[in-house]
C-alpha cells in the first residue's frame, strides 16, 4: 500500500470528498477548500469510514491500494491509518515518486480533466506500508551491512516451525549464508527447556552460541512480550568472528529486541 502526498494549485475536477482513479484501489482525496475544511474538522472516528473500505487485506501486497492525499489533510489522514492499522508508524517507509503509475497506466484518458490534474500535481511525498516480513527484512539487512562479522540474520517461529524472515545475501558470495541449513539445529534449541531449578543463581538464559568449523550461529529466544516463541539468529559465514559478533549483540540487543517486539506483537 502506498500513500502519495500531493500539492496542487488547481482544485480536483470532481465535487466529492474522494474519487477513484481508473481502478477500485486507486483513491484520490479532494483538495477543494470546502472538502479540506470539512475533513480537518471531523474526528478520526467520523472519518474512518472513508478509508477503511479501501484498505487491502494484506498491507504489503504489491498490487494494492494507493491513496492520493492533499498535503493539507495529511496529518488527519495519517491519524486515521494509525487508528486502523496496528504498528502503522513502524511499518512506514519512504517510497519513490517514480513508483507511482502514470495517468496512461491508470487509464484516465488523454486530455481528460482528471488526467490533466494528475499529470500536473506536485508529488510531495510517497510512503509505503510494508508487511511485517518486509519490515523485518529491512531491519536485518541494515545489520548485515555493518562491519560486525554478521553475515545473515533471521527469525524462526517455534510455533509454526518456519523461518519468518531473513536478510538478503550481500554481493560477496564468499560470505553468503543458506539459512535453511540451520532449521535442524533450531528445532533442538526450541524444544530445550531449562527449569528454574537448573538455573538457580544463574538467572535466565540470554543466548546460546554454536561454534562450527565453517561458521557461527548465535541464538536468542524471544518470548516475553511476543505473541509466540521466536528465535532470533545471528550468523557468521566464517568461524573467526565470534568476538565482534558478541560485541555487536551486547551493544544492540536491547534496541533490536524492542523493535522486533513491536513488529511481531
Amino acid at each position: 500500500m502506498k500513500i502519495v502526498i500531493y500539492k496542487s494549485d488547481q482544485d480536483v475536477p470532481f465535487d466529492t470528498t474522494l474519487n477513484q482513479l481508473g481502478s477500485m484501489d486507486k483513491i484520490i482525496f479532494s483538495n477543494r477548500p470546502e472538502k479540506v475544511d470539512d475533513f480537518n474538522q471531523k474526528s478520526v472516528d467520523d472519518l474512518r469510514h472513508l478509508v477503511e473500505p479501501w484498505l487491502p487485506k494484506q498491507i504489503g501486497n504489491k498490487e494494492d491500494t494507493i491513496f492520493y492525499v492533499p498535503f493539507v489533510i495529511k496529518e488527519n489522514f495519517m491519524k486515521i491509518l494509525e487508528n486502523l492499522i496496528n504498528s502503522f508508524k513502524n511499518m512506514m517507509a519512504n517510497g519513490k515518486p517514480t513508483s507511482i503509475p502514470t495517468s496512461q497506466q491508470l487509464g484516465l484518458g488523454d486530455g481528460s480533466p482528471l488526467a490533466s490534474f494528475y499529470n500536473e500535481m506536485d508529488i510531495h511525498e510517497v510512503k509505503v506500508l510494508m508487511s511485517k516480513k518486509e519490515e523485518l527484512v529491512e531491519v536485518f539487512n541494515s545489520i548485515v551491512k555493518e562491519d560486525n562479522e554478521i553475515d545473515a540474520v533471521f527469525v524462526y517461529s517455534d510455533e509454526d516451525s518456519m523461518i519468518v524472515a531473513e536478510s538478503i545475501s550481500g554481493s560477496d558470495s564468499s560470505r553468503n549464508v543458506d539459512v535453511e541449513t540451520f532449521v535442524g539445529v533450531l528445532s533442538g534449541i526450541a524444544t530445550h527447556k531449562i527449569t528454574e531449578k537448573d538455573r538457580t543463581g544463574l538467572g535466565s538464559l540470554e543466548y546460546t552460541t554454536y561454534q562450527f568449523s565453517e561458521g557461527i550461529l548465535n541464538v536468542t529466544i524471544l518470548e516475553e512480550g511476543f505473541s509466540s516463541k521466536y528465535l532470533l539468529c545471528l550468523v557468521s559465514a566464517t568461524p573467526k568472528g565470534l568476538g565482534e559478533m558478541l560485541m555487536y549483540r551486547r551493544k544492540n540487543m536491547a534496541n533490536l529486541t524492542e523493535k522486533l517486539r513491536t513488529i511481531l506483537a
